[in-house]
């Protein structure tokens, strides 16, 4: 088991010096936010009281009957950072989970104990969202990756040598919703308010995981790593190939969703985690992909992956471009996106008849010159951005211009002079292109090309060998 790199001392309440650590001058909030590019803002003072909803109070109430809860986690920091949390788990001291599970199902809570060998429940009210219920827990490193540990629940613990697993000091401040006060044994308050990722303890290299979850939170909270977690990400380096590629997936999923993708990529380079798939830190390099991710937020939520992750695999090779996607794009369906959006040369859509084809050739695929037009605008490349919008102007920035022949027309046409075969798709690809170099003012018009060609045709598979 590790030991805790912060002699804590206990756990300890928030102090009124605690609560004036949130305070910054105009001079100090100036310089934080130069430092920090945009950065979101924290509360200038704690709260009194986290506001819980229903469902977490009630549930606060029937563990209080086994033991001493507290509201844990990603829930106590966004609350101090002035959003409403959405998923709340509680950390009950001085019980066990079998007491527990006892409890909660004589409230007529459902139990779920499918996490129990992690120190987990999880409960919940009919029809309402499930809360993660845990004891303290110690883990202690068996084996590599993010799975290898073997979780002790024995023995009682304080919140101190309890908070000592957790990654990053903001993730490590307790709530107690009995007594309305924070319990911050590792300084998370004060690392919060300099908008500064530090690890709890030694824990922290036991999963090399937490070097990615870092990078995120950089990008999602504004924040840079502190140089010593910085440090000994670098020397967590050799473990990246132990990770799962679904959860390495996932983090960088967060990253390019995130408020600042351009602070999580240099979270990513002061970890010396840039080098992980090849050609990556070759193109994180280049400004202008720092720049093309700082303007990434503008686009719409849903687009954010697949145009994030063209953005930064444009410039590598089609190979190392393959690998990176798969790599750090949750789904097929976005990672072949962001491959055709990198792979799309404007200057070879300088046609009208290029961009149709193009938008028919990909529409399968999933790309648009909307998406295309997005992904533009984050690089700010004007030639790009002028190829988006004359698709526009043609109609097809959301998909490929109806075909005005199909292989119905063409069957109808020859009137069973012929069979179908081969030869009804060449017309129908004839007629498209001709439909793309505009030789067809109207459907009839192309209708009546048609008519021409198959009887052309028609004659010539007659007429004597």
């Amino acid at each position: 088991m590790c030991k805790a790199a912060h002699e804590s001392g206990g756990p300890r309440r928030c102090s009124a010096d605690a609560r004036r650590g949130f305070q910054r001058s105009t001079t100090e909030v100036a310089a934080l936010q130069h430092r920090c590019h945009q950065m979101v803002e924290l509360a200038t003072a704690p709260p009194p009281r986290m506001s819980l909803p229903p469902r977490v109070r009630d549930a606060v109430d029937v563990a209080a009957a086994a033991g001493t809860p507290f509201i844990v986690g990603g829930a106590v920091r966004d609350g101090l950072l002035g959003s409403d949390p959405h998923d709340f788990d509680l950390e009950v001291h001085g019980s066990d989970l079998d007491t527990l599970a006892r409890r909660f199902a004589a409230a007529d809570w459902e139990v779920d104990e499918v996490g129990r060998q992690f120190g987990v429940l999880k409960v919940a009210r009919p029809g309402e969202q499930a809360l993660d219920v845990a004891v303290p827990r110690r883990d202690n490193k068996i084996g590599a990756g993010h799975r290898g540990f073997a979780v002790d629940t024995a023995g009682a613990m304080t919140v101190a040598e309890a908070a000592s697993r957790r990654d990053f000091t903001i993730n490590a401040i307790y709530y107690d919703p009995q007594t309305e006060a924070f319990v911050d044994p590792f300084r998370g308050v004060a690392d919060l308010n300099a908008r500064v990722l530090r690890h709890v303890s030694d824990c922290f290299s036991d999963d090399p995981l937490r070097v990615l979850r870092g990078v995120q939170f950089a990008g999602r909270f504004a924040m840079t790593l502190h140089p010593d977690t910085a440090a000994l990400c670098r020397q967590l380096r050799p473990h990246f190939c132990e990770l799962a590629t679904e959860r390495v997936q996932l983090e960088w999923a967060k990253l390019y969703t995130s408020a600042h993708p351009d602070m999580a990529v240099s979270a990513l380079q002061s970890t010396g985690w840039d080098d992980t798939l090849p050609g990556l830190k070759s193109a994180l390099s280049q400004p202008h992909v720092s720049a093309a991710l700082a303007r990434l937020p503008a686009t719409p939520t849903h687009d954010r992956i697949a145009i994030g992750a063209a953005v930064i695999c444009a410039p590598m090779t089609p190979e190392h471009r393959s690998a990176f996607l798969s790599a750090t794009v949750v789904g097929k369906d976005a990672a072949v996106i962001a491959e055709d959006l990198a792979a799309t040369d404007p200057g070879a859509l300088h046609s009208s008849c290029a961009r149709k084809h193009h938008a028919h050739t990909l529409a399968k695929r999933g790309f648009t010159f909307h998406r295309y037009h997005q992904y533009a605008q984050a690089l700010g490349d004007p030639a790009a951005v002028a190829t988006a919008r004359a698709a526009a102007g043609e109609g097809i920035a959301h998909g490929p211009e109806q075909a005005w022949i199909q292989g119905r027309d063409v069957l109808a046409a020859a009137a069973g002079a012929r069979k179908p075969g081969p030869w009804v798709g060449d017309l129908v690809v004839a007629a498209l292109q001709r439909q793309y170099r505009s030789e067809f003012p109207t459907r009839t018009d192309a209708l009546n090309w048609l008519d021409a060609a198959v009887a052309g045709t028609a004659e010539k598979c007659l007429s004597p060998r």
